[in-house]
C-alpha cells in the first residue's frame, strides 16, 4: 500500500497509513521530551513533520540549529511552525486582509467626503436659485454666478480627488490580488522544486477520476530517487536538495506539453499524462529514467561528480471505475516492482 505522506502544503494536509503514523508518534515523543517541549499541537507538528523526513526544510532548520548547539525552544518551536509547518501563511492572509480593509476605509471615507462636497453645493445651488428669482440687480446677478462657479469649481474637484483616488484604490486592489494569487499558488506548489504538491495534486486527479473518465486515456508515472537516504547522508541534505531540484526540471523538460508534475512525497515525484496510450507514457518514462542515470550531479564549488543518481519508475493507465487511491495503489505497486527488482528500471502495473 502506498503512503500518502504530508506535503508542503497549506493547509496542511496528513493522510499517513496507521501505521506510519504510529512510528511517527514513537520518534517524536522522546524529541519533544529532549528538548523540553510541552506536547502541543503546534510541538508536536514540528517533531512529526522533522522525523516523518518529508519536510525537507523544516528538517534543514532544525538540523542547523542543532549543530549550532542551538536550543529548540518553545518559542523556536512556534517559529518553526509558523515559518515551515504553516508556510507563513496566516501572517502573509493577515497581511492582505489589513491591506484590503485599509483600501476599502478610504475609499469610504473619500466618497463621504464627496458626497458631503456635492450635499453642500446643492445647498448653495438651492440658495442661489431662490437668490436668482428676486435678483434685478445686474451686480448682485455677477455676485450669483460668480457664486454657482465657485459651488460648481468646489464639485468638480470633489470629483477629480475621487477619481484620483478610485484609481490609487484600483492599483491597490490590483496588487492585493496579485497577493492573494501569490498566497493560493504558494498552497498548491512545492517549495523547494517548483512542482505541485501532494494536495494540489490529488486534487488533480479526483476531479479526473470522477469527471474524465470517458473523455481521456490517462497515465500515471511514479518516480522514486533511488538510495535518496544515502545521498543525504554522504553529501548533506543541500545536495539532496539539489538532486530533487535537478530531477525536477528534468521532468518539467521531458514531459511534454502541459503535463501535471508533483513532488508526491520526500523523494518521490508524479507525472499525469493525459490523452497519452500506455506506449507513449512508457517512452517518456524511459526517456526520463535513463537521462537521469547518464546525468553527473557536481558538489557545489568542486568539478567533482556524486557518482551515478539513479531513479526507479512505476507506471498504470487508469481505468473505468478508478477511484484516485485505486489508481495510486495500482502505479505504487509497479514502482515497487522496480526497486525490489534491483532499481534504476520502469515496470508497468
Amino acid at each position: 500500500m502506498f503512503t500518502v505522506a504530508k506535503q508542503h502544503s497549506y493547509p496542511p494536509f496528513y493522510n499517513d497509513e496507521s501505521q506510519q503514523a504510529a512510528e511517527n508518534l514513537r520518534l517524536a515523543l522522546p524529541l519533544i521530551n529532549k528538548h523540553k517541549s510541552p506536547v502541543t499541537p503546534a510541538n508536536y507538528a514540528v517533531w512529526y513533520e522533522y522525523v516523518s523526513g518529508d519536510n525537507l526544510e523544516l528538517s534543514n532548520a532544525i538540523d542547523t540549529i542543532l549543530s549550532n548547539n542551538g536550543a529548540i525552544t518553545t518559542e523556536m518551536s512556534q517559529y518553526l511552525y509558523e515559518k515551515y509547518v504553516l508556510m507563513g501563511m496566516p501572517e502573509r492572509l493577515e497581511s492582505a486582509n489589513n491591506g484590503l480593509k485599509l483600501v476599502v476605509d478610504n475609499t469610504l471615507i473619500n466618497i463621504n467626503h464627496v458626497e458631503s462636497t456635492a450635499n453642500q453645493c446643492l445647498s448653495g445651488f438651492s440658495d442661489s436659485q431662490m437668490a436668482l428669482e428676486t435678483c434685478t440687480d445686474i451686480d448682485d446677478l455677477k455676485s450669483l454666478l460668480g457664486d454657482i462657479l465657485s459651488e460648481t469649481q468646489k464639485m468638480s474637484d470633489s470629483s477629480n480627488e475621487l477619481k484620483l483616488s478610485l484609481e490609487q484604490s484600483s492599483e491597490e486592489i490590483e496588487q492585493l490580488k496579485a497577493e492573494l494569487q501569490a498566497v493560493k499558488e504558494s498552497t498548491q506548489t512545492d517549495v523547494l522544486t517548483g512542482l505541485l504538491n501532494q494536495g494540489a495534486f490529488n486534487h488533480e486527479l479526483n476531479n479526473l477520476c470522477q469527471h474524465d473518465q470517458a473523455c481521456h486515456s490517462a497515465a500515471l508515472v511514479l518516480f522514486d530517487i533511488d538510495n535518496f537516504k544515502q545521498i543525504n547522508d554522504s553529501f548533506g541534505h543541500v545536495l539532496g536538495d539539489r538532486v530533487l531540484q535537478f530531477f525536477a526540471e528534468l521532468l518539467k523538460g521531458r514531459a511534454g506539453r502541459s503535463p501535471i508534475i508533483a513532488r508526491y512525497s520526500g523523494k518521490q515525484m508524479a507525472l499525469l499524462l493525459i490523452n497519452k496510450s500506455l506506449q507513449q507514457a512508457t517512452a517518456t518514462a524511459e526517456e526520463i529514467r535513463a537521462q537521469f542515470a547518464n546525468s553527473r550531479i557536481k558538489r557545489r564549488q568542486s568539478d567533482d561528480s556524486i557518482g551515478q543518481v539513479t531513479v526507479s519508475v512505476g507506471i498504470s493507465m487508469m481505468n473505468n471505475g478508478d477511484s484516485a487511491r485505486d489508481f495510486v495503489d495500482r502505479t505504487d505497486s509497479a514502482l515497487s516492482l522496480s526497486k525490489d527488482n534491483g532499481h534504476n528500471q520502469v515496470n508497468i502495473a
